[in-house]
Parts: structure tokens; sequence; C-alpha cells
């Protein structure tokens, strides 16, 4: 009990979580009008009160109640630590905090060993006038009816959520940049002409040749506005844990996640990532195939045909000749036909000139063991690619003029049903094995497997489930560029026609449409389009339908 002649120096604690609807970082205001509210009561409170002094206030604006790693909350304690104030002040049990166990350890245990007077408004406690047999029960029970509450409300929000996403709607805070929220619905993205030009750049650029650190000092020097300067510039209250310099500037990072991100050909990949509970805040990142995926959620940006090929870039080796701003046309791109090794560009320096050539690593020397002796040099490989994809180029074309004097969408729907049953399959085995592998696991708990069996099995199931996202994955890809084209006149032979008149090889000619250029000896090469499976299947089907046309898939490599 606290002596009735000591006057308390107090603080009032004010605090209003995001899901309360109407707290400063939801609503944009500079404070909600609940915190207004809660102080005013409390002013009031006080003005009865001659024993308190009210000498500071502590403000969590935006905050949840389910702990106490509120900035302000910890600020006010700090002061209690320092005998700066030693009585707090809330308007009820619920600002204080909602989760039982640490509010019941504040105001049973911390409160009275650090002699600090604790008062809520509406609930009628001062613990100065207590009456330990009543408040004993009641205000546990007060504690445990918020904590209660706050998982109520969490539950609700996560099915809300969740319902939202499987729906395709755009649930994050702040839209990637390029997008902004549809005015009309703040659950639908729709295309900023002004990023989204700076986006598409990006994805030319790459596709030209350029690496993510020389796209960024590209835009820097032209004076573009990175996605964090953009947002503010334009009156967003975003923050980033990625600024890492007041002038906030372009980074290779900033660029990769541009180019990394489906969102831009109009898929939403929402529900990566969750928390255990509404009490526990350390983010897990759930499992792929548990990522919730919309198809056509909004408008793209660039063509998903020009997404593929920037991921294929972003996973090869793309070193830039020094000096050279750009990579080289067949960078990446040059295989030997035997053993599947890449081929070395090697510079050899003879008679004050240099040579180019393109060659097999693993070539035999010596009498060793290796791929027999094969090498081409950089302008013979490049004009006999030029030339054979010339060729090539000219059966595709005549492969579409055939295909467009049928049904236009006729192979289109076919091959898009049958990918479509081949991924059905692939996820029905992939959803097996995660149920075995979670069974496994289950029987091993209960001693039904040794830890040699569990491991063995769980490792059995892991490489199955990987297989089946990979399969997955595939199959999604050729089923994005097959209904990238549906409705128009086979959409995904657009570059080949693209490149109809071809008259010199350049960079963006070969990742379009080059997946590798095999080596062979005696300067023989072979080249692998990117799209041969639709070009295969595409001649199939012609021959099923017109066998006069005399298109076979054995026609292109």
């Amino acid at each position: 009990m606290f002596s009735e002649s000591v006057v308390y120096r107090a603080a009032d604690y004010l605090r209003l979580s995001k899901e309360d609807g109407d707290c400063s970082t939801v609503s944009g205001k500079a404070e909600s009008n609940s915190i207004s509210s809660q102080r005013e009561l409390i002013l009031d409170y006080v003005r009865r009160c001659p024993d308190i002094e009210l000498v500071s206030e502590f403000v969590d604006d935006g905050y949840t109640g389910t702990n106490f790693e509120r900035p302000n909350f910890q600020r006010m304690m700090e002061a209690v630590a320092c005998g700066e104030i030693n009585c707090i002040i809330v308007k009820d049990l619920s600002r204080f905090g909602r989760e039982y166990i640490d509010a019941g350890k504040y105001i049973e245990k911390i409160f009275p060993q650090k002699g600090v007077r604790f008062i809520s408004v509406n609930d009628g406690y001062d613990s100065l006038t207590s009456t330990q047999a009543s408040d004993n029960l009641i205000i546990p029970f007060k504690n445990l009816i918020n904590d209660s509450y706050s998982r109520d409300i969490s539950i609700k929000i996560r099915t809300n959520l969740e319902a939202k996403r499987r729906h395709g709607e755009f649930i994050a805070n702040y839209p990637v940049y390029g997008y902004v929220r549809d005015p009309e619905d703040r659950n639908h993205l729709v295309v900023d002409p002004d990023a989204a030009q700076v986006v598409r750049d990006i994805y030319s650029w790459k596709i030209d040749g350029l690496s993510p650190e020389t796209i960024a000092a590209k835009l820097n020097a032209d004076g573009v506005l990175c996605p964090f300067a953009y947002k503010k510039a334009h009156g967003s209250r975003y923050s980033t844990a990625f600024q890492t310099s007041p002038a906030a500037k372009w980074s290779g990072v900033a660029v990769t996640r541009i180019l990394t991100n489906e969102v831009y050909c109009g898929v939403l990949v929402q529900g990566k990532r969750t928390t255990a509970n509404y009490k526990i805040k350390k983010v897990i990142t759930k499992q792929q195939q548990d990522w919730v995926r919309t198809e056509d959620a909004h408008e793209p940006i660039v063509n998903r045909n020009q997404f593929f090929v920037v991921q294929r870039l972003m996973g090869e080796d793309n070193r830039r000749t020094q000096g050279l701003e750009r990579v080289r046309p067949l960078s990446g791109r040059v295989y030997c036909g035997d053993c599947g090794c890449m081929a070395k560009r090697r510079v050899i320096s003879k008679g004050g000139r240099k040579y180019v050539y393109y060659m097999c690593p693993s070539t035999r020397k010596g009498g060793k063991s290796g791929c027999s002796k094969r090498s081409i040099s950089e302008n013979q490989l490049e004009e006999a690619v030029l030339n054979t994809l010339k060729v090539q180029i000219g059966v595709v074309l005549d492969m579409d003029q055939a295909m467009s004097d049928l049904d236009a969408l006729t192979w289109e729907k076919r091959e898009l049903s049958k990918l479509n049953a081949s991924m059905e399959g692939q996820e029905e085995q992939l959803r097996h094995a995660s149920e075995l592998r979670l069974s496994a696991y289950e029987d091993f708990r209960e001693g039904l497997l040794d830890r040699e069996e569990f491991t063995r099995i769980r490792e059995e199931l892991t490489l199955r489930i990987k297989n089946a996202q990979s399969s997955i994955d595939s199959l999604r890809t050729q089923y994005a560029q097959l209904s990238e084209g549906e409705g128009t006149r086979h959409g995904w032979l657009a570059d080949f026609r693209a490149y109809k008149n071809i008259s010199e090889l350049t960079r963006p000619v070969v990742v379009t449409l080059i997946d590798r250029v095999l080596l062979f000896p005696e300067k023989k090469i072979q080249i692998e389009l990117r799209l041969r499976n639709q070009i295969d299947h595409a001649a199939e089907f012609l021959d099923q339908i017109s066998p006069k046309n005399g298109m076979s898939s054995r026609e292109v490599s």
C-alpha cells in the first residue's frame, strides 16, 4: 500500500493497433481519433485527483497489444527505471496490453517491485486502493478476456486475408514499383505509366546484355529515381530496411529484384511468409507449394516470354569482356556437343594479332581422355549461327503460315489442355509425397520408425517433392508461353516473325531464339531453339492434320 501523502509523477500510456482500424499508420492521419479520446478521458480523470501530477505521455499508435515490444512502452519503462515517473495511467486494460501472461506479470509483480502505481480508468482499478480479494480474481480474468479477443481477431484477420489471396486480391501494404492501387479497388493493381516504362527499359537492357550493376549505373546517370525515392516523391509513407545511405540510388540488388519478380508479367504470388500465431512474430518462410499464385491478376508490364528469357539469363554466367558494356552475343550459349560442357572463349595473340576461338574445355591433350579436338573462330561461329538461324526461322515461319490456314486456336487449346492435365498430375504427386513425409515424421515420433529408416524415407520423399515442384515449374512456364498467345495468331511464334529479316547476330536475337549452340568436330554446329518443344509439337500437329504439308519435327532442332 502506497502512502496517501505522496504526489505521484504520472505518465499516461495510449495505444491503438492497426487492427482497431483508425490508427495513424492506416488512416494516414497525424494521430488517430481513438488516441485523442483516450487522452481526454485520462486528463479528465487526473483533474479529479490532486495526488497525481501528469508529467509525461507515451503513445504507441499502430502497435499490437499482443506483446510489449512497443517503442514507446519501452521508453516509458526506461523512465520508470530512471525514477522520472512512478505512476502509469491507461484508459483500460486492453490499451495496456492484450497478452494475458505478460500483462499480469507487469501489474502483479514488476510495478509493485518498482513502486509504480498503476491505474486503469474504465476498469475502476487503482493499485493504490485495490482490494486484493476481488482484484486477484477480476484483473487476471479481464486480461484473459483481452488475450482471447486478440486471438479471435487474429484468426478472423488471417482467414479474411487468406480468402482475399485465394481470390487474387492484392493485400500487401505497398504496391511494388511500377504499379499503384486501383482508385476504384484497393485490392487490385494498375500500371503506373512512368515507373512501368523504367521497368520495361530494365528488362530490355538485360536482354541486350547489360548486367544489373551496369543498368543501375545507367539509371543513376540518367537521374531516374530509385523505387524508394520515387515512392517518397509521390507522397507514399513507404519505408525500407534496404536503404543504406541518405541519398537513395539504384543498386544492382534493386535491379535484380525487379528482374526476378513475376508480378511484372501479371502474376500475383502471395502468402510466402507467415508467423506461428498472433503472439509469435518470428517470420516463417512457407514451402513453395503453399504459396498462393494468381495468374493474370493484373495488367502485365512485360510479356511472359521476356520474363522467362530474363530468368534464364539471371542464372547464366554472363561475364563481360573487359572494356565492354554488354556481354557478347553468344555468351553463355555455346556448349560442346559431346560432353555438354560450356565452351570456353579463348583469345590467342600471334604475330601481333589477336585470334578469338570457342573450344571445348575438356579437349584431349597428349592422348589423355576427353573430347576430340574441336574449336572454331568467333567470327566463323557467329556467321555460321546467323546463317543456320536464318534457315530455321524460315522453316518455323513456313509452319506458322501452314497453321494460319487452320483454326487459329485448335493447336493452342490442345496443348494447353495437355499441359494442364500434366500439371494436375504433378501437383497430386506433390501433395501425396508431402502427406507421406508428414506421416513418416509422426511414425518416427511414435517410435514406429527408427532414426535411420526415417532419415532414408524423408530424403527419398524430399527428392520426390523437389522433382515434382521442378516439373510443375517447367510445365507452368510452357503453359504461360502458350497462353500468352491464345486469342492471337499463335503468339508464341511472334519472336520468330520479329526476326524474319534478320541481318546480324545480336544479343537479343540469341537469348530470345536460341537455347544452345552445340560444337562438333570439323567446325560443325547445331542450334537448339529455345521454343523447340512447342515447335516439335506444332510440327507433329500439322503432320496429323495435314500430312501433305510435309512438316516434321525433325526439320527444326
